[in-house]
């Protein structure tokens, strides 16, 4: 009897081997399927991310190239707005998702007139100006502002009027950048206290400005606006003691003005030559 028991007992233990292997088989089948299943799902994602990722850089070479291929073309108009001139460039070729594009308003000097002449020295300016800050989203315009000036009332009602114009046909947008040349100066800096709001920055080159006239009221309300003045030191036009005598009245009221001293040169050497720095300071 004795025998008997352990061979019946000997062939359960042998059984329950059995099961347990094909258990711990199929168990490690199940687990190898699930991590295959698994490993092709993660595959899947990460060959079509990396797809994703690829046709994006296709995508934005493609963009480039055509932007390389897309030659800059100068759209520019002349009008008469209350009677005076006005030049307005901007891009060619642009749509509507290209607007609205911030303002560049030109102050001319003393002796110089806006008009579509093209033997007119100041055009050929402004068409410098114009491709500058055309290229890198401006638009640029400047209006005849009664010729000589000197910043006078009607000077700054012209400069309005060409802003109002520019933002119901050209789509500009609220934010205005003031350049000013020589007695553009004047203008210039008239118009950014009269209206402070929208300007943005206000470069000037070799500026008429007169000190006396900046009490603290007027620099309060410029007081927001950057400026910054580029002057050579050996100008017989305007003076170079102009800017400083400016900027001295102005740090007085508590308001700083950056100077670009341009040593040995006189007026007329910073008309046009410093535009990319410029552009640099309205772009910062």
């Amino acid at each position: 009897m004795s025998m008997n028991w352990n061979t019946k007992n000997s062939h359960k233990q042998k059984n329950s081997r059995e099961n347990f292997f094909w258990i711990k088989l199929v168990g490690i089948s199940l687990v190898a399927f699930l991590l295959f299943v698994v490993g092709n799902i993660l595959i899947g994602k990460t060959r079509g991310k990396k797809e994703e990722i690829r046709n994006n850089e296709e995508e934005i070479h493609h963009q480039e190239e055509e932007e390389q291929k897309k030659e800059y073309k100068r759209l520019e108009v002349f009008e008469k707005i209350d009677g005076e001139m006005v030049y307005i460039a901007t891009e060619d070729g642009l749509s509507e998702k290209d607007y609205p594009r911030a303002i560049v308003i030109y102050n001319h000097g003393s002796t110089f007139v806006v008009n579509d002449k093209e033997d007119n020295p100041l055009l050929a300016d402004l068409r410098l100006y114009a491709d500058i800050f055309a290229k890198n989203g401006y638009i640029f315009a400047a209006s005849n502002a009664h010729g000589d000036n000197w910043g006078n009332a009607q000077s700054i009602k012209d400069n309005k009027s060409l802003v109002d114009y520019i933002n119901s046909k050209y789509h500009g947008s609220k934010d205005i950048y003031l350049l000013g040349f020589s007695m553009g100066g004047l203008p210039t800096m008239n118009f950014a206290e009269k209206y402070p709001e929208n300007v943005k920055k206000i470069a000037l080159l070799a500026p008429t400005t007169y000190a006396s006239t900046w009490k603290k009221n007027r620099v309060e309300r410029i007081k927001d606006i950057d400026i910054k003045i580029w002057h050579g030191d050996k100008d017989v036009n305007v003076p170079y003691s102009m800017t400083k005598d400016f900027v001295a009245m102005l740090q007085k009221q508590g308001k700083e003005v950056e100077v670009v001293t341009v040593e040995g040169k006189t007026h007329f050497d910073v008309d046009t030559e410093y535009i990319e720095e410029v552009l640099d300071f309205f772009k910062k």
